[in-house]
């Protein structure tokens, strides 16, 4: 029987006990060329009926996944041909099916690596399910199931799905397409924590030596992510990490992350990323901005609250690495001056607010919007507020709570009830009631205007300030953004530096330093650039459709940065919230630990 029988028959045998739900299979015979085939089968949930791609998914940008959609075509329940019309890019619309169930069937381009797309060869099949499954319209709330048929010999599968006999099962398209998706000869640790298990998988170039220390690692931010929030609101969660050529990246799921690393990685526990991924699970997935909500994967979906899913979310990385005993507190010191750098360093802070940050979101598609003139970061501007509303809960409780309290809250009372948080307004609210103060106008220095930010105001609540000094640092000539789905984008050259005198324009894409390919976001790129500090370095660049390899030569130069400096007479106050902070602990937590 050939593979496309079988194929046909997995298809049936499912259908067969699946009313009303959406039913999948994924088939690998044609990985090898990068190709997937897809068969699916749900009931008309529309008139007429209509299936669509997403239009976005994964990250907050327009992606346009039909762009990898061939052969499209649609069958009734029965295998009988139905004409189907294409009505826009990523809609495909069947008239004659109405009330019946119906089958589509397609091939996808999975050749997309990294954490934001799909990528399929002989050995393995990775990525982002959005990018593979169509939904058919209406019907995105039914139940679904997911089954993969032609797995090469020794390859596993690694989901965060529940599975039975007949494949993996969820409750909806948006759960389903909610997993890490692995399918390889990967290496796999596990372990239990607060009754709960966690698998660890690593996949690719020495991932079987690594597997160790990333379970131990997994383990310790694990447990400290679980003893901050006093929940576990799961029952397996999934990390899955990949190393290859390619650059880092990584994608939070509802119970799971994957994790992707290059194969020459210096620090191979992934430690920072796995942190920011894992308390995604509550901070995004479960505690979820109202502004978030109903998904519409038809257009942009933009949220004032980016600042707080995501840049608090790499605030609480940091928190959980330091809570793990995995960084020092003088690294999270270094950590804050670093972002308050970055931050002065961006003209667009005084113009651009933490919410329209947020918004703007779905602009960085364009190479433009990532000068430091026009836009500043959502993800820079939400981890300054987090260190800044941290400080200044703790120094108006005299450290009796932080925003720790806040996250939890806002777990219990929202999360754990099944709703949708009113964004900046029940932040506000719930950290003022936690604080014992008003805190409306502190919201809106830090988050409603681009106001200039009170530096040694927020940072003297620890009995800091901030000092001027001189700092050699690394000169590109340039700046990179990532526009997701266009890869890691040159938005501006500096007039004079090295970038210009190699050759580079704005909008060149950086394909490939020094012979490896570039997938993973723009701050990766910079730092690999700035680690070759005096050599000449090879950069191939797409412009204009042409392939040009270009030498760059960073230099070094000097310029004034900022650090955090102590107040030479701190009070018993200071000292306390410094503690607090530095130690991840409140008076009240220290007072019950003690007794």
């Amino acid at each position: 029987m050939t593979p496309r029988a079988l194929f046909v028959l997995l298809v049936l045998s499912l259908a067969a006990s699946a009313a009303g739900q959406t039913v999948y299979v994924v088939d690998l015979s044609e990985a090898a060329s990068g190709w997937l085939l897809v068969e699916a089968e749900a009931d008309c949930a529309s008139t007429p009926c209509a299936w669509e791609m997403p239009v976005w998914s994964a990250t907050y940008q327009v992606r346009d996944f039909a762009q990898y959609v061939a052969a499209w075509e649609s069958v009734d329940s029965e295998g009988r041909p139905l004409r189907s019309q294409k009505t826009t890019p990523w809609r495909w619309e069947t008239e004659d099916a109405q009330g019946s169930r119906m089958r589509v069937r397609y091939r996808v381009l999975a050749d997309r690596s990294g954490p934001f797309g799909a990528y399929a060869d002989p050995q393995m099949l990775s990525g982002n399910l959005s990018q593979i499954l169509a939904y058919p319209r209406g019907g995105e709330s039914a139940p679904a199931r997911l089954r993969f048929a032609s797995l090469a010999k020794g390859q596993s599968e690694a989901l965060s799905l529940k599975r039975d006999e007949q494949g993996y099962a969820a409750e909806s398209y948006y759960r389903l397409i909610d997993t890490p998706l692995l399918i390889g000869a990967f290496s796999e640790a596990s372990f239990e924590l607060a009754g709960k298990t966690f698998r660890v998988v690593a996949y690719g170039e020495g991932a079987a030596a690594r597997l160790g220390a990333l379970r131990k690692t997994a383990r310790r931010l694990a447990k400290a992510a679980i003893e901050l929030m006093d929940d576990a609101p799961f029952d397996q969660y999934l990390f899955v990490y990949i190393f290859s050529e390619n650059d880092g990246g990584g994608m939070e799921y509802r119970n799971g992350t994957s994790i992707y690393g290059p194969s020459d990685c210096s620090d191979c526990n992934m430690a920072s990323l796995t942190a920011h991924e894992l308390f995604h699970l509550w901070n995004v997935k479960r505690i979820r901005p109202a502004s978030m909500e109903p998904i519409d994967f038809t257009r942009p979906n933009p949220s004032p609250s980016l600042w707080f899913v995501e840049g608090v979310t790499s605030t609480y990385a940091g928190y959980i690495e330091r809570a793990a005993g995995l960084i020092s507190q003088t690294d999270l010191v270094g950590r804050l001056e670093r972002i308050i750098n970055q931050y002065r360093a961006r003209p667009a802070a005084l113009r651009q607010s933490a919410r329209e940050s947020s918004i703007d979101a779905w602009l960085e598609r364009y190479p433009a919007y990532g000068r430091e003139d026009l836009s500043v970061s959502y993800y820079l501007k939400g981890e300054l507020i987090g260190h800044l509303l941290d400080l200044t809960i703790r120094a108006k409780s005299d450290n009796a709570h932080s925003l720790d309290d806040v996250m939890r809250r806002l777990n219990n009372d929202y999360a754990r009830q099944g709703r949708f948080f009113e964004d900046d307004k029940a932040i506000e609210r719930i950290a003022s009631e936690i604080a014992g103060v008003d805190l409306g106008a502190v919201f809106e220095e830090l988050v409603r205007t681009p106001a200039p930010i009170a530096w040694n105001r927020y940072l003297g609540y620890a009995g800091y300030h901030l000092e001027a000094t001189r700092k050699t640092y690394v000169d590109l000539g340039l700046t990179l953004a990532n526009p997701a789905g266009l890869g890691v984008i040159v938005s501006r050259v500096f007039p004079g530096g090295p970038a210009e005198r190699a050759g580079f324009r704005r909008g060149d894409q950086i394909l490939r330093i020094e012979g490896r390919r570039v997938t993973g976001g723009a701050y990766e790129a910079s730092q690999r650039l700035e680690r070759m500090l005096g050599r000449e370095v090879e950069i191939h660049v797409e412009r204009e459709a042409l392939l040009r390899m270009l030498k760059l030569r960073p230099r070094k130069t000097e310029d004034t940065v900022y650090r955090l400096a102590e107040v030479e007479h701190p009070s018993p106050a200071q000292r306390r919230v410094r503690r607090g902070w530095l130690e991840r602990k409140t008076q009240a937590a220290s007072v019950s630990s003690s007794e």
